[in-house]
């Protein structure tokens, strides 16, 4: 196994993902010529590796960023934390942007304290799968991962050696 340098300094990597955006975009289309499941391995073998040696609670980047999508059981739950109905709570705390997806309203995270979740052991779904890397059909999710690559540190790790092992040459896609 190769030694590889992880980079998580934030300033760094949003600076590196204004720069290198138009590389993604292509990059997103190399990979769409590439075998779903073959990319899926490599990109759940870097998943196992970044997550290992990265601690999303010493970050919490995304949690600054993102607005989870809120199930009924992740709002009752939250509710029930805030010692309110699930209805009051959905009402107050989450914005319905089509009909039946709710998303928590507040950017940073209302349970976002410094860089650490107050309830992180109870947090949504979406909040514990993030940054998706784990999940199957990569190639098919690519337009979120370029969103991501400037947000989250495992993401923008596992972009850059994922064009590395594919042998991804921007000159040839431009």
């Amino acid at each position: 196994m190769q030694n590889h340098q992880i980079e998580t300094d934030l300033s760094k990597i949003q600076r590196l993902a204004s720069f290198r955006e138009d590389e993604n975009f292509r990059f997103r289309t190399f990979l769409k010529g590439k075998d779903n499941a073959k990319t899926d391995e490599i990109v759940h073998r870097l998943h196992e590796e970044l997550t290992r040696q990265i601690d999303c609670t010493l970050c919490g980047n995304c949690c600054f960023h993102l607005q989870p999508e809120l199930h009924h059981d992740d709002m009752a739950t939250l509710a029930r934390l805030e010692n309110i109905a699930p209805e009051t709570y959905r009402d107050e705390y989450c914005e319905e942007v089509e009909i039946g997806a709710f998303f928590l309203k507040s950017k940073p995270c209302r349970y976002l304290e410094g860089k650490i979740c107050r309830v992180y052991e109870n947090r949504p779904d979406e909040c514990k799968d993030f940054p998706y890397t784990g999940k199957e059909d990569f190639i098919h999710r690519t337009y979120s991962m370029i969103e991501f690559y400037g947000i989250c540190p495992i993401v923008f790790n596992l972009m850059e050696r994922l064009k590395k092992e594919l042998q991804f040459s921007d000159k040839r896609y431009r």
